[in-house]
């Protein structure tokens, strides 16, 4: 007596893996999607060419911060004033802001003075948000007494 090789038994795993295949295919697409849109929701905003030169500026004018209380808080006005004027973008005038006020911290020795990684944050957050202008910002580092 001679059996008829069953055919169907090499055939009974490809549907689950052509399924499980799929079914990879359509999360792994999904996730790259995800990961797309939340780098792009959670990237700095892009900034003018211009915006990133009086960035610059006002970072250069920042390393002369006045070191008496009083001046300081004059003169950390006059920047906050032209930065709300003349800076479109808020993401770079807030990190300015952020440098500036540690500058003023530096120089009168009063304030709360940043982390490394504040200061890190901060330099990575400014420099992304001018990426995209060509405009290299060049922030120093801030040596506290």
């Amino acid at each position: 007596m001679s059996v008829a090789p069953n055919e169907r038994a090499p055939i009974a795993w490809a549907w689950p893996a052509v399924f499980g295949l799929l079914t990879l295919v359509v999360f792994g697409g999904a996730a790259a999607g995800l990961k797309w849109q939340w780098d792009r929701w959670t990237r700095p905003t892009a900034a003018s060419v211009a915006d990133c030169r009086l960035a610059q500026q006002l970072i250069d004018e920042a390393q002369a911060a006045p070191s008496g209380p009083a001046d300081a808080a004059r003169w950390e006005k006059g920047i906050r004033q032209t930065r709300y004027e003349r800076l479109a973008d808020a993401g770079i005038s807030t990190e300015v802001g952020r440098y500036v006020s540690w500058q003023v911290v530096r120089a009168t020795g009063q304030g709360e003075r940043p982390s490394a990684h504040q200061f890190q944050v901060m330099t990575g957050n400014a420099a992304g948000h001018c990426d995209r202008s060509g405009v290299d910002l060049h922030i120093p580092p801030i040596a506290f007494p």
